[in-house]
This record gives C-alpha cells, structure tokens and sequence, in this order.
C-alpha cells in the first residue's frame, strides 16, 4: 500500500495554497479530477461537482479576492489505500481586511500519485459571509 506517499501527497497539496499556487495543484490532479463540495448550488455557487479546469476558475476568482494565500494547516488525517481523509483548518484576511478562519473534512482519492477526486465538507455559511 501507498499510505505514507499519499498522506504526503495530499500534505503537498494543501500546502500549495498559502502561496496560491494554483499551477502546482492543478498538476497534482489527474486530467480527470473532480471536486464537490457539500451544499446547495443555489444558495452558494462553490458547492457541487466541478471539474478541474472549473476549479481553476474558482481558485483565480478566490484569491484575486485574499491578500495573500489561504493557509491550510491540517489537523489531523487518516488514509486507507488511496483513500486520504484530512481535517483542515483554513486561514486567509481578504483585501478588504475581513477574517476568513473555516474547518474542513476533506476526502481525497488519489490515482497513481494524483488528486483524482476531493469531497470537500465545511461551512458554506462562513465562506458566503465572508466572500459574499
């Protein structure tokens, strides 16, 4: 099994976004990724299903909105095969100088060393009271 290697994959990853690296995490994921987020599409537009090149999007339209990256610090984590679970603690200051500071369940799927799916759990009330 590749426990160790994917735990240390999906460490990477998540590092990647203090310095919004966008390129570097989008080549961690597989052609054929997918992220879905808990929540209904419309009440927040971040939630359900994307595909890679619609996070790309989503990642641009974020942090042209933070000063600076958004910190995940994770938590804790577990994996199974290639199945990683990791609890998140996010933190960012948008240019407006508001707090952003939100948990997260994360469950990462990874094929031959890439992200291949995510599904992602928090509060989207936070994010859209922050990002609006």
């Amino acid at each position: 099994m590749k426990t160790s290697e994917n735990k240390e994959t999906v460490a990477v990853f998540c590092g990647h976004f203090e310095h919004a690296a966008i390129d570097e995490v989008l080549d961690m994921m597989t052609e054929d990724a997918t992220w879905w987020v808990k929540g209904r599409p419309h009440l927040y537009p971040g939630a359900g299903i994307k595909t890679k090149a619609e996070m790309a999007q989503v990642w641009a339209g974020l942090y042209a909105r933070l000063e600076g990256g958004l910190r995940m610090r994770i938590t804790g984590m577990i994996a199974e095969g290639d199945r990683v679970a990791a609890e998140v603690r996010a933190h960012a200051v948008t240019r407006r100088g508001q707090v952003y500071a939100n948990d997260y369940h994360l469950l990462f799927e990874l094929r031959d060393g890439k992200v291949a799916d995510v599904r992602e759990y928090t509060d989207l009330m936070h994010a859209a009271a922050v990002f609006g």
